[in-house]
């Protein structure tokens, strides 16, 4: 009996050190809030996703490359972050010090730039997406998704950002 009550006493002290880890706002609560989101086992919110997508984009090119962006000039901007995983990917295997992009962000920078620039899939064709997203689920699954039910798109879908060529859309509902 004894062993019972130190086995459920420890269970209990477990589960009371980790919510105290994530709940408590500390740098490993960050940290760990930061990897959940990260592998997708929490939603970024809005403000998150917009501070996520300047980030990680202009690592790379300063964001009046993303902000300029024009139906005319490309393919919409659920194919360019396909690319975007795809050139880390291969600068990684170059030997590059990047940091693999995860479904559930480039889910969130999908979103935050259609919703700040423009969002051209429906202009595209669906197989003409499907073909140029390469079997990558997890856009695949974002593109099928209905844009009204795009919690970070949805959201930004009436704000502008600054120095953005943001060409008049509807969502269609």
């Amino acid at each position: 009996m004894k062993k019972y009550k130190l086995v459920a006493g420890l269970f209990i002290l477990a589960i009371v050190a980790v919510i105290g880890a994530v709940a408590i706002p500390n740098p490993l609560s960050t940290q760990i809030l930061a990897e959940a989101k990260y592998r997708g086992y929490l939603p970024y919110s809005t403000d998150e996703a917009v501070t996520l997508a300047y980030t990680r984009c202009t690592t790379c090119h300063p964001a009046e490359k993303m902000l300029k962006y024009c139906s005319r000039c490309g393919p919409p901007f659920i194919v360019v972050t396909h690319s975007m995983k795809k050139y880390t990917e291969l600068m990684i295997q170059k030997g590059g010090n990047f940091k693999q992009f995860s479904d559930a962000e480039a889910i969130a920078i999908a979103q935050v730039w259609n919703g700040l620039v423009g969002n051209w899939e429906p202009d595209w064709g669906s197989k003409d997406v499907h073909k140029l997203l390469q079997g990558d689920e997890a856009l695949i699954r974002l593109a099928e998704t209905p844009i009204e039910k795009r919690p970070i798109e949805s959201a930004l879908k009436n704000k502008q950002a600054p120095g953005s060529h943001k060409e008049n859309r509807e969502i269609i509902h």
